[in-house]
């Protein structure tokens, strides 16, 4: 997980360097995010005791903290950049910079993570029944989960879709 998390940094700071198409921008977010979440739960499951019976408060009380450090980053940094970008450098020209800087160290990352990873001996799994059975359950998600974004990118990109719905249903 950990070398799919330094990817995706690498990958967003090359699509702000070449031009961010914003259009598709949230999906992919919430794609790097279920990633970069699952890579807290990996590291978090040994090293943290959450309250006993108390799982739902201590998991609600972690994500509070998180958003809430996340906050105080945004508080520092926007000022920061806000000044930087109005008396250093130009604001895209600072955004290729910065940019280059975190896609640079994210790459010597997610190389040393895939060293790591590519140590493990990676067997396929037997094809038995109960694979394809846990396969099928699998695909099954995945396709609602599809579906339901499908659903979600077209009526949120495709405004004519709102309109000839809305119109057929008005006649």
């Amino acid at each position: 997980v950990e070398t799919v998390i330094a990817a995706s940094i690498v990958y967003m700071a090359l699509e702000n360097i070449v031009g961010a198409n914003v259009r598709r921008r949230w999906a992919i977010t919430f794609g790097f995010g279920l990633v970069h979440g699952f890579g807290f739960s990996f590291a978090l499951r040994e090293s943290l005791q959450f309250a006993g019976d108390h799982l739902l408060t201590s998991l609600l009380s972690f994500n509070v903290g998180v958003e809430l450090g996340q906050l105080l980053v945004l508080a520092l940094c926007v000022p920061a950049l806000e000044l930087l970008f109005r008396f250093a450098v130009a604001e895209r020209m600072g955004t290729i910079i910065l940019s280059a800087i975190v896609a640079h160290t994210s790459w010597h990352w997610m190389a040393e993570r895939w060293a790591i990873f590519s140590q493990y001996q990676i067997q396929w799994p037997a094809l038995s029944v109960s694979f394809f059975v846990s396969l099928l359950g699998w695909l099954i998600v995945a396709l609602a989960v599809g579906a339901l974004g499908w659903l979600a990118f077209g009526r949120l990109w495709n405004p004519a879709a709102n309109t000839s719905t809305s119109a057929s249903t008005e006649e």
